[in-house]
């Protein structure tokens, strides 16, 4: 486990002092008439309570979190040969859906390869209806120089073996330790699966969710996306998307992008879905205003998300947990 730390605070008293209401004076003329808070300063709650005996009353020291190791991600990558058309979109996009989803992986490691392990397996990995077992990147933190590297070498070619890249992904899993944190497949794919067989005109939809459904059953659920699919009937994904236990609500099940920015959205979403579990701490006792509380990391100030993203907030039940949504394990805090 990696040896992170954060030691938390939380201090409940209101932001405004001043009978004035605006924060820019004192009603005892002791503090200072700057807006900053100092012990002359009088707060209020919203109903315009007097709380300076109850300010500060709570502001402890919550502890230090380890922010624990972070979970796998092996993106199993469709490099078959439509990958080097452009998405079928409108207004055309003169670049091919090989080179978007390069940028794109590439981008979501850089930003995101210390709190998540990446790794990489390609199908085919020849020209035609084979996967390797083993992966192009191994899962490692720092993976965004491999996976850079990977794509420098290789270009599209060949047909959409899914189902042989999702089981040579199961077996490659088997050859490493159970990471606790979790271990999750990203299925990224332009096209409809085929190869049943070896044949590549035989399609492989029934085998390609049996294999979503084998990795599953082994702990490890997988993320759907849809690249440049646009037009296609997609029934496969959809039910890959279901069998993998990441089904998205609405009609659509997968992950669906026709263009870079699209892509660029879904990878951040899956990567969010994988690192932002919350953390939760009890408070001594409710603070006089819910509204008036401060959460600081190391002094600096955490904004409050109520949509629970990137921040602290309340438990809707309970006003005496303030639940800390800054990633464990993994932190997500930019």
């Amino acid at each position: 486990m990696r040896g992170s730390w954060l030691a938390l605070f939380i201090l409940a008293c209101g932001p405004t002092p001043g009978h004035n209401g605006n924060g820019s004076g004192d009603d005892d003329g002791s503090g200072s008439g700057s807006g900053t808070p100092d012990a002359g300063d009088t707060y209020f709650d919203a109903a315009g309570n007097d709380i300076d005996a109850s300010c500060g009353a709570q502001m402890q020291q919550i502890g230090v979190v380890s922010l624990g190791d972070p979970p796998d991600l092996l993106v199993v990558l469709d490099r078959s040969g439509s990958m080097a058309d452009a998405p079928p979109v409108f207004p055309p996009v003169f670049d091919t859906k090989w080179n978007i989803m390069k940028n794109a992986l590439t981008q979501i490691a850089t930003q995101k390869d210390m709190n998540i392990k990446f790794g990489l397996l390609e199908f085919p990995s020849d020209q035609n209806c084979a996967a390797d077992a083993m992966a192009e990147v191994p899962i490692m933190l720092n993976a965004h120089p491999a996976i850079g590297n990977y794509f420098a070498s290789r270009s599209p070619g060949g047909n959409t073996p899914a189902h042989i890249g999702l089981g040579s992904a199961l077996t490659y899993f088997q050859s490493l330790p159970v990471n606790m944190a979790g271990r999750y497949v990203l299925f990224a794919t332009d096209g409809l699966p085929n190869c049943l067989n070896g044949d590549p005109n035989t399609a492989s939809d029934m085998a390609t969710v049996a294999a979503v459904t084998a990795l599953y059953n082994a702990g490890i659920p997988t993320y759907v996306l849809g690249f440049g699919t646009f037009g296609l009937n997609t029934g496969v994904l959809n039910d890959a998307a279901q069998a993998g236990g990441k089904a998205k609500s609405g009609t659509t099940k997968f992950y669906e992008a026709n263009n870079a920015q699209d892509l660029n959205n879904a990878l951040q979403a899956i990567a969010g879905g994988i690192i932002v579990p919350s953390c939760t701490f009890q408070l001594q006792s409710a603070p006089p205003d819910p509204m008036n509380v401060t959460v600081s990391i190391n002094g600096t100030p955490v904004p409050r998300s109520p949509s629970h993203t990137n921040g602290w907030d309340y438990y809707p039940d309970a006003m005496t947990n303030v639940s800390f949504i800054y990633g464990c394990p993994g932190p997500v805090l930019q």
